[in-house]
């Protein structure tokens, strides 16, 4: 059935947001500006509001999205993988990932793989994670404007130009400053958001959380689209295990903190390696309550229909990449007017933490290598470039989120980003643990390891549509399967690190690598 309009007040609380977003950044960029403010914020940010902000543009609105519906296709079982891999992701990126990046007082995280391994392996990495940032940046607005423009009707397209211009716009007139600033406030919408939606099921139905999980536990292998998440499979068809989605995990966090610019530019903002750490503890204490908050959203969601035998609103199906709009859907259609605005609000939230995250990084990272200079040593050279960095990569974004609609309908996003933007983290991410963990590892190992394990994403994560071409030409006789997103993160990296090392034994530098650019030394 068709959904109901947006009232006022769900609209009026939505460009009020939008406006405070523009106003607070315009009020930051009165600040004086030079170098080290616009990217570093001086290098003086409180740790909590690092760790909040690092967060916030992790999660994004796919999180958002994907975690709530997520509970429809596999209860809670996904999510005890992911919490699985939280103890141990914690104390690699403690004792390893942060104190080794914060050695270095770099504007650019890039900047050390010239100083470990030459200038050509510097430019593959700026150019892997400009790749893997306008991809997600791409993937975050396209799937919030699709939400939004599903539950309002809006046109996708003034949807995708309004978001991504308003982040694009604060982030231009306030730097890193804003940005770490503006993603408090959006974290905060975020919990309220997912909150609200969660007292309101619990009050309304008579219902506690354990009914909601008796009730998508019951339906897991029944219900069409659902499938109970096993303990371990080493079948690699299956779509995901608790072992192997603790493992992914893992991985991208491993990686993310130790070669994903918008992160590592954050700890960068910091004083020293306590502050740094306390922000990672921070940022990840939180990521395990808004995990577990929209885990329980999810199955409030999903509780409020299947347990009251209710039509989803819209004729959204639970079965297919839909059920990423069915908590958006729920928040206009139930909650009470102006609040579902609120929510919606959050879901805009969510996604303009990251693309402010993603742009200013980006423009961190071009104007340093455009200048090929250490942009924090000078006063006020490179802050105008910088701009107009920023506004050309809102443009790309909204470029990437058309180009990604092609997606096929049964991913979803959990199952679509190992197969877009993070097909890059893992080699990404394993070409900064070669030159930590590999002293003899030289730029022909290296950016070699990188680009196998970059080849390995890609083909595992487009084995079935490979397979299909080559059916299609006669090349091949039987389809091949299409693998489980779980397996492409740690493939990748095994091929990336492994081959890398094999490389080094037999090609391997004669001189050691510069002191203080290894983990040993």
């Amino acid at each position: 059935m068709p959904l109901p309009a947006l009232a006022w007040q769900d609209y009026a609380v939505i460009v009020l947001y939008l406006a405070a977003m523009i106003a607070f950044g315009a009020w930051l960029a009165r600040r004086k500006r030079n170098d080290e403010e616009y990217f570093l914020a001086g290098r003086r940010m409180p740790w909590f509001a690092v760790g909040m902000s690092v967060i916030a543009s992790l999660l994004s609105s796919l999180t958002y999205l994907s975690e709530p519906a997520e509970v429809w296709k596999s209860g809670v079982t996904h999510m005890t993988g992911k919490m699985l891999a939280i103890p141990f992701e914690m104390l690699i990126v403690w004792i390893f990932c942060v104190p080794f990046m914060m050695r270095f007082r770099f504007t650019s995280a890039y900047e050390y793989l010239e100083h470990r391994f030459g200038v050509a392996t510097r430019r593959l990495g700026v150019v892997l994670f400009i790749i893997m940032v306008v991809l997600w940046m791409g993937f975050v607005v396209l799937a919030s404007a699709r939400a939004l423009s599903t539950v309002s009707g809006i046109s996708l397209f003034v949807v995708i130009l309004t978001v991504g211009a308003v982040a694009t716009l604060y982030t231009m007139l306030g730097g890193l400053r804003a940005v770490i600033w503006t993603d408090v406030i959006q974290v905060l919408l975020l919990i309220g958001g997912g909150l609200f939606t969660i007292g309101y099921v619990a009050w309304t139905t008579d219902s506690s959380p354990l009914d909601w999980y008796h009730v998508a536990m019951g339906r897991l292998n029944t219900a069409a689209g659902t499938e109970a998440v096993p303990v371990f499979s080493w079948d690699p068809t299956i779509r995901a295990t608790v072992v192997t989605v603790a493992v992914n995990m893992c991985i991208w966090h491993v990686c993310t903190h130790v070669a994903n610019q918008m992160t590592v530019q954050r700890y960068f903002s910091t004083s020293d390696i306590g502050a740094a750490r306390r922000s990672f503890v921070t940022g990840s204490l939180f990521g395990v309550g808004l995990n577990l908050m929209l885990m329980l959203a999810g199955l409030a969601v999903l509780y409020y229909y299947v347990g009251q035998n209710l039509p989803i609103d819209g004729g959204l199906s639970a079965d297919t990449k839909e059920r990423d709009l069915i908590f958006p859907t729920f928040a206009i259609n139930h909650l009470p007017t102006g609040v579902g605005g609120a929510v919606l609000a959050a879901l805009l939230a969510a996604a303009m933490s990251s693309i402010d995250s993603g742009v200013n990084s980006i423009a961190t990272v071009v104007t340093v290598e455009w200048n090929r200079t250490d942009i924090s040593a000078h006063q006020n050279h490179h802050v105008r470039q910088a701009m107009g960095i920023t506004l050309c990569a809102g443009a790309f974004i909204t470029i990437a989120a058309y180009a990604l609609n092609f997606l096929p309908d049964t991913w979803g996003i959990v199952g679509a980003m190992p197969r877009t933007f993070n097909a890059v983290t893992a080699p990404l991410g394993g070409l900064f643990l070669i030159g930590m963990f590999v002293p003899r590892a030289n730029q022909f190992a290296g950016f070699t390891g990188t680009i196998l394990g970059l080849s390995t994403s890609l083909v595992l994560g487009y084995l079935k549509q490979i397979g299909g071409i080559l059916q299609g030409a006669g090349l091949l006789e039987h389809s091949l399967p299409d693998l489980s997103f779980t397996w492409i993160m740690p493939t990748a990296l095994c091929v990336t690190v492994g081959s890398a090392f094999l490389l080094s034994l037999f090609a391997g530098g004669r001189r050691p690598p510069p002191p203080g650019y290894t983990w040993s030394t």
